[in-house]
């Protein structure tokens, strides 16, 4: 098997650092028939991870490959991944963001569980790592947190901060990553699920570890607005997907977002009355289903937010 980890990055040397000399340090305990290899796509023009990725090289456990796509966008760079890949005849890819630093297990617990399962995309978790000076708030609120599974539950979604995708199951359904969602994110949501639609299969394998580092610019209650926010977003789009000739769709996208403004405004102001200030990540967490049906009003009126405009961290 044909193993190829990939990941993009834009302006963050220091997180790609930390990345490669985790990736090198893995402990996989390979059979003979498998191989492995590993692209950087640099997302800048300015091709400034080349000197990270060629300070790494020199002796990396497995050949490192850079990759320079200058088109802005992170579409642009994970379907350039994919075209790496391919080149390299691999049998799947592995995605990890350039923010993140795995577990040492993190690779042989993906590979484990495709083996086992057979499925088309395995998921694996991600565990944020705070700075210094988080608000408590934000820590006990578990904003960052990805949903945890049984290992090996069968799953309904997936994103890319840690997954390995067969690759023949995307030529067979001739799927790449759409680039209308180049800056705005959700270009994953929307190929697993037509990944699923096409009768794929997305498992969880519960040890596949990965660490995402937070940085202070995103550790905070606006941030945390615009993430919800975008995935209103999405979530507009995906209701849209497929039925974009259909009249009664944009209206029903401004029921449901109106619906949840309402629901989550009522929870908020009721959580305000009973817990006052004292408990502020009770008194955020309905703001999630406000900012959730402003996303899908906004989306639906052609309104979206491009979060990869925005570079945090270093």
């Amino acid at each position: 098997m044909r193993v190829t980890l990939c990941a993009a990055t834009y302006n963050r040397p220091d997180g790609l650092g930390r990345l490669l000399a985790a990736v090198a340090a893995l402990q996989l305990q390979e059979p003979v028939n498998l191989s492995v290899a590993v692209v950087i796509v640099d997302n800048s023009p300015d091709r400034n991870a080349r000197a990270v990725v060629e300070a790494a090289a020199t002796d990396f456990p497995w050949p490192l490959h850079y990759v320079s796509e200058s088109r802005r966008g992170i579409t642009f760079a994970r379907n350039a991944a994919l075209q790496k890949a391919a080149e390299l005849s691999s049998d799947a890819v592995v995605f990890i963001d350039d923010d993140e630093y795995p577990d040492a297990g993190w690779l042989e617990a993906l590979l484990r569980r495709q083996r086992i399962s057979g499925a088309a995309v395995v998921l694996g978790a991600v565990r944020p790592v705070f700075p210094d000076g988080t608000p408590g708030w934000i820590i006990s609120g578990r904003f960052f947190e990805t949903h945890r599974f049984e290992d090996g539950a069968e799953l309904d979604d997936a994103h890319t901060a840690n997954v390995l995708i067969d690759l023949s199951s995307l030529h067979r359904h001739g799927l790449v990553f759409d680039n209308r969602y180049a800056l705005t994110g959700g270009e994953d949501t929307m190929l697993f699920q037509a990944l699923l639609d096409a009768g794929e299969r997305i498992v969880y394998a519960a040890d596949a570890v990965v660490f995402e580092t937070v940085p202070q610019s995103r550790a905070n209650l606006e941030w945390l607005m615009k993430r919800w926010y975008r995935t209103g977003n999405i979530e507009a789009a995906l209701f849209l997907r497929g039925h974009e000739g259909s009249s009664w769709r944009p209206l029903g996208n401004c029921l449901r977002g109106l619906l949840r403004i309402a629901a989550g405004g009522g929870l908020f102001l009721a959580s305000l009355l009973v817990l006052g200030l004292g408990r502020r990540e009770r008194i955020v967490r309905p703001l999630y289903t406000v900012c959730r049906g402003v996303g899908i009003l906004a989306s639906t009126l052609g309104r979206n937010y491009s979060e990869y405009r925005e570079i945090h961290g270093t």
